[in-house]
């Protein structure tokens, strides 16, 4: 019994001995476990401290370059409408020009032929009409072809938008130019959403250079529009006034490289004169009458009853805007003779 009680109080303590241990081994394996995992998160953690600090540098840097692009894309857009405007005025000087030699071409034969003073003394006077009175005679001419009531010459007014403005008491430009930006607008917002994408803000400043009389100024700056919103024209396409003009005048086409606006030009000797670098009307005005009947007899036979007399004369009229000129001169043609 003595034995027996010694083995069992033995294997109680080996036991109990073996539990601590154990729970001994269990503590150090999970101290161990937390340590690591305390020295993981904390290398996570600096890393991705670091990563969202490379992040935020660099979305620094990408709204700097962003911000730098659009100085650049707003100085390079503002350049390019400079460009366009000198070259616009460059094209109309050139026309002028080419008018004058014509006229003074005109002068010179007449002279030579005995003609008299009298021609001579009206081509003089012709070729010496100041600027102001030459842009008196444009305002007359658009004046004579647009009634007050025409809000459709306004860029950004179509038919349907004229109407509703007319429904709200708004009927001539004098009307448009007094009128307030917020009435406008309530106007456009009260017609539906197809309405209200339009902007009103450009309507009165149009109206008002109409209503005074200043059609070369609301030129120029309808060229600086876009469906009546600034800074988006190009200076390059012609502005609606002068588009109405021209449909007025009985020309199909307002584009400088159309030359099929010009008598006797049709789409056979508009290819041949392209072919040959003339593409403008400022091109056309500034080419010499042999030239273009060196073309002509370049091109064979079927070209040979073409006379281009007076194509240069023409084409100087439309790269000048002189739609009404134009018109008289070419009633008095049959076939660009």
């Amino acid at each position: 019994m003595l034995y027996e009680t010694l083995f069992l109080d033995a294997s109680a303590a080996a036991c109990t001995a073996c539990w601590w241990k154990l729970l001994a081994l269990f503590l150090g394996a999970l101290l161990l476990g937390l340590l690591l995992g305390y020295i993981l998160w904390h290398r996570f953690k600096a890393l991705v401290d670091g990563l969202r600090a490379e992040k935020e540098q660099l979305n620094g840097s990408i709204i700097d370059l962003k911000t730098e692009i659009d100085t650049l894309k707003y100085q390079y857009d503002e350049a390019s409408k400079e460009n366009s405007s000198l070259k616009s005025s460059l094209g109309r000087c050139e026309a002028d020009k080419a008018v004058l030699e014509a006229k003074l071409a005109k002068c010179e034969a007449s002279l030579a032929a005995g003609g008299g003073d009298a021609g001579a003394s009206g081509i003089v006077a012709a070729a010496g009409m100041s600027g102001v009175a030459e842009a008196e005679t444009k305002a007359e001419g658009y004046a004579s072809v647009f009634a007050s009531d025409n809000l459709q010459i306004v860029e950004g007014i179509g038919p349907k938008i004229e109407q509703l403005l007319k429904d709200a008491g708004i009927r001539t430009w004098g009307d448009l130019a007094f009128a307030d930006l917020g009435r406008l607008q309530k106007i456009l917002d009260d017609a539906g959403p197809r309405y209200r994408m339009h902007n009103p803000k450009s309507w009165s400043e149009q109206a008002r250079m109409a209503h005074e009389g200043k059609w070369e100024e609301l030129i120029h700056y309808q060229k600086f529009l876009d469906a009546g919103r600034e800074d988006q024209g190009d200076f390059e396409t012609p502005s609606k006034v002068e588009k109405m003009y021209i449909k007025a005048m009985g020309f199909a086409a307002a584009k400088e490289t159309d030359l099929k606006v010009i008598e006797g030009i049709g789409p056979k000797i508009e290819q041949l004169l392209k072919a040959d670098g003339i593409n403008t009307w400022a091109d056309l005005a500034k080419a010499s009458v042999e030239r273009l009947q060196g073309i002509l007899d370049k091109a064979g036979e079927h070209y040979r009853l073409a006379d281009p007399g007076t194509w240069p004369q023409q084409a100087a009229l439309a790269a000048a805007g002189k739609w009404g000129e134009l018109k008289a001169y070419q009633d008095q043609l049959k076939g660009g003779k």
